[in-house]
């Protein structure tokens, strides 16, 4: 009910959220002039881009995911997607390629351990469909057999050192580190979460797994918005691009802010 509630105040501002997020970024995209000669550039920049705002719009989109059981996977995410995006900004040219050719070896692997399986479950790797796709995506960008797979980080280096080098180390310490503990289900997230004590005194107050339901809170879809705003500052930082549409993110702060206001005024009011 507390949820309905939630989602009803606030649905249309969350999606006129989403259709402005999609215009910053399509008006950027447009208003960023090409060079051919690195393709993978543009293609790196605009992927990490869009994936920042595919993130952002769908944790707005999903109010049931607005709590700490599942939104620190996304903003974790988020915030490794923003990191990453810094970094190669640091040396466009070499480290976006170095990006396509450790995802396009990934992809490999994938393929090799899906024919294994097949082989396993006796069956025809070369007649499965699955396979044929994947490796024709490979071939298009490299020829599978001049593709390396390679077992490290793409980068070669950790996170924490990609976001120390790329200037954005409180970001990591502050973003990043936080919900690490969520996605690795680390016992600092999974205690406090997942467990309930005992209620029997006899049992020294042991505690039991629970699957807990938490409330909703509007702190996980402006936070991932936030994260979308920082990509798209970035961007406009280190490229030449011209466009400055209206900010999606800011838009949905002050009519949040708004909405919050005259709520607390219908409150206020009803208890005179």
């Amino acid at each position: 009910m507390i949820l309905d509630g939630l989602w009803k105040a606030t649905e249309s501002v969350i999606r006129e959220y989403v259709r402005m997020a999609k215009i910053e970024l399509s008006e950027r995209w447009r208003n960023w002039p090409e060079d051919l000669s690195c393709c993978e550039l543009y293609e790196v920049v605009g992927a990490l881009l869009a994936r920042q705002v595919t993130l952002g719009t769908q944790v707005a989109l999903s109010p049931n995911l607005w709590n700490e059981h599942i939104a620190p996977l996304i903003l974790r995410s988020m915030a490794d997607n923003y990191i990453t995006l810094a970094w190669i900004f640091g040396d466009p040219i070499d480290r976006s390629r170095k990006f396509v050719f450790y995802g396009l070896g990934q992809e490999k692997l994938q393929v090799e351990h899906l024919k294994s399986r097949l082989v396993a479950e006796n069956k025809k790797a070369d007649q499965s469909t699955e396979i044929e796709n994947r490796e024709r995506w490979i071939d298009a960008q490299q020829y599978g057999f001049l593709t390396e797979v390679n077992f490290g980080s793409w980068s070669g280096i950790d996170t924490r050192t990609m976001a120390e080098q790329a200037n954005c180390l409180d970001f990591y310490n502050y973003s990043f580190q936080p919900f690490t503990s969520a996605t690795h289900n680390m016992w600092n997230h999974v205690g406090k979460y997942n467990l309930v004590i005992c209620p029997n005194p006899l049992h020294r107050y042991h505690r039991m797994p629970i699957v807990r339901p938490l409330p909703s809170s509007l702190y996980f879809p402006l936070e991932a918005a936030l994260y979308a705003e920082k990509a798209f500052t970035l961007f406009d930082e280190k490229t030449s691009n011209t466009a400055k549409p209206p900010s999606a993110y800011h838009e949905l702060v002050e009519k949040i802010s708004q909405l919050g206001d005259s709520l607390m005024a219908e409150s206020n009011f009803s208890k005179t």
